[in-house]
């Protein structure tokens, strides 16, 4: 009977450090998401916040009868701050910039200056690079990363997804050599490699899907991998019996 005891009173042990484990999982992501929220609205608040708010605590001093004491935006001190104000003066600020970019006399302006800006030394070749980067992101016809595929690297036998940063290299119609990347786990990081284009194959999951696969890594991913024979090998363990004999069949994959 003794030999049961260590057992029974582990249990309770056991399941107390259950519970605490399943109410952290629950409570992670909302902290993770709630300090990211904070970060963003914070770093996008803050610049143009803080001088709104010096300037209406400044107003507030600076009227007749005053200072007011302005109730919730207040402190004991006099001063005023109002959450948020930062953030639509932004939106303000680039919507109204948005809105000049579409007269022909402000393009005019904007053209002049990236000119004169090319002669600044240092200060030039960041504002280009800068803007080359960003240009390639907003225009439709440049976005990358808008198909996901899979090729043999880095050795033969090992298979890697990646995402088609340019479909192609140069306007040279002989080269057919397309850029993939193959990002790690932290996304900024990884390889641009160039490659023949018919070593690339596409595979049938949307980028979203394929991040989480690499943030993951590999832990979370789509049930189905679409290979370029066309056959979806399911790789659930759950799968059916066609899809395990058919996965069986087929040459092994491993994907890194």
């Amino acid at each position: 009977m003794d030999t049961h005891a260590p057992t029974h009173d582990a249990q309770p042990h056991s399941s107390l450090r259950q519970i605490f484990l399943s109410g952290l999982l629950a409570l992670l992501p909302i902290f993770i998401t709630w300090k990211i929220l904070t970060v963003i609205f914070h770093a996008v608040d803050g610049p143009l916040g803080g001088r709104i708010d010096a300037f209406l605590t400044w107003l507030a001093r600076a009227l007749p009868g005053g200072p007011y004491h302005i109730p919730l935006l207040s402190n004991s001190e006099g001063l005023v701050h109002v959450p948020g104000l930062g953030i639509l003066a932004t939106i303000g600020i680039v919507l109204g910039i948005g809105w000049l970019a579409r007269l022909v006399i402000f393009r005019w302006a904007f053209e002049w200056f990236e000119r004169s800006i090319a002669f600044v030394p240092g200060v030039g070749r960041l504002y280009h690079a800068s803007r080359q980067i960003v240009t390639t992101f907003t225009e439709a016809r440049n976005i990358p990363f808008t198909q996901v595929i899979i090729a043999e690297y880095p050795m033969v036998g090992r298979y890697t997804l990646g995402l088609l940063a340019k479909e192609r290299l140069t306007a040279d119609p002989d080269d057919d050599r397309v850029v993939v990347f193959f990002p790690s786990n932290h996304l900024h990081l990884g390889y641009p490699v160039l490659m023949p284009r018919k070593d690339v194959q596409p595979v049938d999951m949307p980028v979203e899907d394929a991040i989480k696969f690499f943030v993951s890594c590999g832990v979370i991913g789509d049930d189905k991998l679409v290979m370029w024979k066309g056959q979806p090998v399911n790789v659930l363990p759950e799968a059916a019996p066609e899809a395990v004999r058919a996965a069986s069949e087929a040459p092994q994959v491993a994907v890194s």
